[in-house]
């Protein structure tokens, strides 16, 4: 069982200034705040950050101007962004399983080619140039799915991965708002 001091240790802050909300929503879209899309500046701007310390859990801190202080905007902000990552997420990992489900498709795919040209062959169902003819088209067709089929299987895109970790991490993260003094 970890220890409580060995959590913190492992815990990583990451901190982002924000100016207005419109820093953190997508000013183009004239919705209220409940309902309006996150900016993709703000959400590159996560990633960025992701990048600079992925170990451990995470804080999300968003340093905001005192004016914007407001618990309700609080709380409605940190749950879209929860449930903003939890929906990329997820739909990373549909993506993730989409691509190893092809691969299987390829390696079955090749696998029939390959038994269809070795039962023909074995059989001789067709005339020998037409066995060859063939063998000309499915032996590759069949290597290839085989091949091709693993590559997607084992090696799934690690940018596909390293995404879905991500938006998990991101789901999962505590979401603090610290407020300082304008400047006047």
């Amino acid at each position: 069982m970890v220890d409580a001091s060995q959590r913190i240790r492992d815990l990583r802050e990451i901190t982002i200034v924000i100016d207005t909300w419109d820093d953190v929503f997508s000013d183009f879209d004239p919705r209220p705040l409940s309902d309006r899309t996150l900016s993709e500046d703000f959400i590159s701007e996560l990633k960025k950050r992701y990048r600079e310390t992925r170990k451990g859990d995470f804080i999300v801190k968003l340093y905001a101007p005192f004016s914007l202080k407001d618990e309700r905007s609080e709380n409605m902000v940190a749950q879209r962004l929860k449930k903003h990552f939890r929906h990329r997420f997820l739909q990373r990992q549909k993506d993730i399983v989409r691509i190893r489900a092809k691969g299987v498709i390829f390696v079955v795919s090749g696998i029939c080619f390959l038994t269809f040209l070795m039962l023909i062959t074995y059989f001789k169902v067709f005339s020998q140039l037409a066995i060859e003819m063939l063998s000309i088209i499915f032996m590759p067709l069949g290597w290839f799915g085989i091949w091709e089929g693993f590559s997607k299987i084992v090696d799934t895109s690690p940018a596909f991965i390293q995404e879905e970790v991500l938006f998990n991490k991101l789901s999962r993260a505590a979401y603090r708002f610290e407020y300082v003094q304008e400047n006047k």
